[in-house]
């Protein structure tokens, strides 16, 4: 009989007392028992510890580190780490009970995968009765082309082969606050095929103190230019051609010139419009949001806010 492969389920915390118990409840309670759950505390101040070493499990391993951010907590989960598969699961998600078994089964029957995620539902931060889906196309088999138009897999929602670390490392620090994002897009632009599930097997928390938070954009956004200028860098001019870098990394220059402005950060948003001068549509979007550069910041926020939210809102369809 073949040996069951060890899945290690990867959990970053911070400060995360008030979810910590629900998140290791659903992790403990996998149908599929071959696990090990390892929880990096990046230097949590509350009572995160002390929950976590109230239970009595072999299955579950805490490791503290003074705080240093969730890139760096990633990479020591991944040291940590002593399983052949791998996967995430945020302080503050759940697992349904069959989501582990279910990647690992696609990972198993069919080798030539490297990666699986499976769907999700959404639910806000104090209301767990009322559950969202996404407006999302989730793709499968060779997905970087998709990846470089969206990011359309969320980390909880994954588990990968051990075999991918080997091959491309840990997380980069220099690419910022979207890591997963990056992470995905070198494992696509390697050639590593990613399956999908078409089951709910996480319930996702929506929170407002995260990077759902409007002020958090700049330095999301921040970290997308970032992505396809060390994306540009590694491409031949012909496969920036083939996959149109030059007209996505515009787009991300625009999203982080509207983030500046946002917060009222217009000399940021001025630099990083005159960086884009190079594409051809630059004068027409300079013009358009130089009549905004007239209005007073509150107003200019105000109508940014207002469409972000509907925007937001429109993402999430309920689920009956």
């Amino acid at each position: 009989m073949n040996k069951q492969p060890l899945v290690s389920i990867l959990i970053p915390a911070f400060n995360a007392e008030r979810y910590i118990k629900e998140t290791l409840g659903s992790a403990l309670a996998q149908t599929y028992r071959h696990i090990e759950i390892v929880v990096v505390d990046d230097g949590s101040t509350d009572g995160t510890a002390n929950i976590i070493k109230s239970y009595n499990d072999p299955r579950l391993r805490y490791v503290y580190q003074e705080n240093q951010g969730i890139i760096r907590v990633r990479n020591r989960l991944l040291q940590e780490a002593r399983g052949d598969f791998l996967t995430y699961l945020d302080s503050d998600d759940i697992y349904f009970p069959e989501k582990v078994e279910e990647e690992v089964k696609f990972l198993e029957t069919n080798p030539e995968y490297a990666a699986v995620y499976c769907d999700l539902r959404y639910f806000f931060d104090g209301h767990p009765e009322k559950l969202y889906r996404h407006r999302y196309t989730f793709y499968s088999g060779d997905i970087f082309e998709h990846l470089l138009e969206k990011m359309f897999i969320t980390n909880t929602t994954f588990m990968f082969r051990r075999s991918v670390i080997d091959a491309i490392g840990m997380y980069e620090e220099a690419m910022g606050t979207v890591e997963d994002w990056h992470y995905f897009l070198k494992m696509a632009q390697k050639g590593f095929k990613f399956g999908f599930i078409p089951k709910d097997l996480v319930r996702f928390r929506l929170r407002w103190d995260n990077n759902t938070r409007f002020e958090n954009q700049p330095a999301i956004q921040a970290s997308g230019v970032k992505i396809f200028e060390n994306l540009k860098s590694q491409m031949s001019p012909d496969q920036q051609r083939r996959y149109h870098i030059n007209n996505l990394l515009f787009k991300r220059k625009i999203r982080l010139a509207i983030a500046h402005l946002s917060i009222g950060k217009k000399r940021d948003a001025c630099l990083t419009l005159w960086d884009a001068r190079e594409h051809w549509a630059w004068k027409i979007i300079a013009s358009l949001l130089s009549i905004f550069f007239l209005l007073p910041t509150v107003l200019w926020r105000i109508l940014i806010e207002k469409v972000w939210n509907f925007k937001k809102k429109n993402l999430f369809v309920p689920v009956n």
